[in-house]
């Protein structure tokens, strides 16, 4: 007999199961697409124990008809499709005919439907691939479906899923992703009875936006509207204000179809740079109107990829319909901002009678035969010894400044004789040297000279590196500082970030927050660490938050770790703050008294070295050999 045979119609459903449903939230995904594909403007989402006990989809849509019914739990029957090149014009959500199969493959599924041309509605109920009843009931028009026990046939699939915050989490996500594509269908979404969100369903994003997010980022909106070569660019995005440390308040579609696109998303980010700081996203919600045929959506059974036909058009288009929001943003705000640039490239034009050349061409000068030295940066694998000085007038006194990255074992170019050499260089730092503060540099940077060599610091990588280790401290030893707020701040939360600020309240505790329910979704802030310098402290717990998010498979090690070097990176001075030589001189006065105060937590150098050699070889200047 041979090996190979036909696996029957419940396996295959089965495996099917397992690409187009992995867990609770899929299953909401493809019901609730499937409303909207019926024209439903009402739709209501309920679930328990985050969907995997129960999960109800209701809506107002045309309904199924009664000898349609049990068709539609059969592999691959759809009314979205009828024939090969109908594949190439999908304007549907669902069109595979696999997600009501798979469902009933693996749990227990009840439908109620009715026609508005019926006289009576029909329910369906089917568990496990077997059907178990179906009769005529009194009904209204549209479709109710009900989802029990997920994956109670199938142990292999049910283990893998998470607790049933975290799925309820998850769905909470396809909620939000389908009701800000859709706005002009009104979406209900319930967990264990608490009401998570409600949109209003009249047409408008930001309304939807409103509903979900809440007046906060509302205001921060600044709606975008493009269309070049017959592609559409329509939504909104928010100001840097609302911006957050991760993507997860972009939302993309493609003619209401959420993915998950790099061409896109690079062009949003590329569209920004210029306006968020580094590590930061933004708010967007963008949704691409193109014609079906220029784009492949049948890519992967969740629907999450597409592939494009033109992805540098599409990148082009996305780009100039945000890059035109955030001029037309800039403008609302200040009468000064530059007209749009249509150019796909912005190539900075230098006049020749300019004061400041590209690339300056030196006049020939006699240069000796002294080596060049290039900017020397502090690597974290250079050791500093304690810097320690006294403040004077104009100049301090530092001691015992030694480098020893250059006598590395690592570096084996260089001789006898050049080691030697090095060794004297550095024997020189043994006596007190003079120091001399310069000034600020941009309202960023900390200029110092040290003989002969210019010291450039970065206010706010030196600041970081000192926080982080201040805070490191506190945390670990539990010796928490904590400043009680004489107003508390409220924050909004989504109900997932709700639950995942819950498993760790922990942390924000022994950080120094004091957090306290504020009914429903909210918080309020009553308690703040104390990092003696002023911050954004709401911005910093979103911050905190954001990078707890999706750290499931990380050991609370890490997580603490990371958790101490976002608090230290967001209470920090930032760039572009200007700051008074007293604090430059206090800020250098704290940084001295670190093992290794040459990096920031991250490993980015807080200081660059730049001899007075390389200064006068970049002017030409005449150098005598001493």
């Amino acid at each position: 007999m041979g090996q190979i045979a036909i696996l029957d119609e419940n396996t295959i459903n089965k495996i099917a199961a397992g690409e187009v449903v992995d867990r609770p939230a899929s299953i909401v995904k493809e019901l609730v697409e499937n409303s909207i594909d019926a024209g439903a403007t009402s739709i209501s989402v309920e679930i328990k124990n985050g969907g995997i006990s129960y999960i109800n989809i209701t809506d107002n849509g045309i309904g199924i008809a009664k000898d349609d019914v049990r068709l539609a739990f059969e592999r691959h029957a759809t009314s979205k499709i009828r024939k090969e090149t109908d594949i190439l014009n999908i304007t549907s959500m669902g069109f595979r005919g696999e997600a009501l199969a798979s469902v009933a493959s693996i749990a227990k599924v009840t439908l109620e439907t009715k026609k508005p041309d019926e006289y009576t509605g029909t329910k369906f109920v089917i568990e496990g691939g077997i059907e178990r009843e179906f009769e005529e009931i009194a009904w209204n028009k549209g479709t109710s479906i009900t989802v029990e026990n997920v994956f109670y046939n199938v142990p292999a699939r049910f283990k893998f899923l998470k607790k049933d915050s975290t799925e309820a989490g998850y769905i909470e996500d396809v909620v939000i992703r389908l009701a800000m594509a859709n706005p002009h269908v009104a979406i209900k979404f319930t967990s264990n009875g608490k009401r998570i969100l409600c949109t209003t369903g009249d047409g408008k994003i930001e309304t939807a936006v409103y509903n979900i997010f809440g007046k906060e980022i509302y205001d921060e909106l600044q709606k975008v509207s493009y269309e070049q070569d017959g592609i559409s660019v329509n939504g909104v995005i928010g100001s840097p204000k609302i911006s957050r440390s991760s993507r997860q308040n972009e939302f993309t579609y493609i003619n209401t179809r959420f993915v998950k696109d790099k061409t896109i998303t690079s062009a949003i980010e590329r569209a920004f740079e210029q306006n968020l700081n580094i590590g930061k996203f933004p708010f967007a919600v963008i949704n691409i109107g193109i014609s079906p045929s220029l784009v492949d959506v049948n890519v992967h059974p969740a629907k999450l990829e597409v592939k494009f036909e033109n992805e540098t058009k599409i990148f082009d288009v996305v780009y100039y319909a945000i890059k035109n929001a955030i001029i037309n943003y800039h403008r609302s705000v200040s009468p000064f901002s530059q007209n749009i640039v249509e150019e796909h490239e912005v190539t900075p034009v230098i006049s020749t009678n300019s004061f400041i050349y590209k690339e300056a061409v030196a006049p020939k000068a006699e240069i000796s035969s002294e080596p060049q030295l290039d900017s020397t940066v502090y690597a974290e694998s250079s050791e500093f010894k304690p810097v320690y000085y006294t403040k004077n007038e104009s100049e301090i006194e530092i001691k015992d400044i030694v480098h020893n990255s250059i006598l590395g074992e690592e570096n084996t170019n260089l001789s006898q004789e050049e080691v030697m050499q090095a060794k004297e260089e550095i024997a020189k730092y043994d006596t007190t040297v003079k120091y001399k503060y310069i000034g600020g540099l941009f309202d960023t940077y900390i200029l110092i000279e040290i003989n002969d060599k210019l010291y450039i610091i970065d206010q706010h990588a030196a600041h970081e590196r000192l926080l982080y280790e201040q805070i490191r401290t506190r945390y670990y030893s539990k010796e928490k500082e904590t400043q009680m707020l004489i107003i508390p701040e409220v924050v909004e939360l989504k109900n997932s970030e709700k639950e995942l600020l819950n498993e760790n309240i922990e942390m924000f505790e022994k950080a120094g927050f004091v957090i306290e329910d504020f009914g429903d979704n909210a918080i309020k802030i009553a308690g703040i660490p104390n990092v003696r310098f002023e911050v954004d402290y709401q911005e910093m717990f979103t911050d905190l938050l954001d990078g707890l998010s999706g750290n499931n498979k990380t050991t609370t090690e890490e997580k603490e770790k990371r958790f101490v070097y976002t608090m230290a990176c967001k209470a920090a001075v930032k760039g572009n703050m200007k700051l008074t030589r007293e604090e430059h001189i206090a800020l250098l006065d704290e940084m001295v008294k670190l093992d290794r105060p040459f990096t920031c937590p991250h490993g980015r150098p807080t200081a660059y070295e730049i001899s007075k050699y390389e200064i006068e070889r970049r002017f030409a200047r005449k150098w005598k050999i001493r």
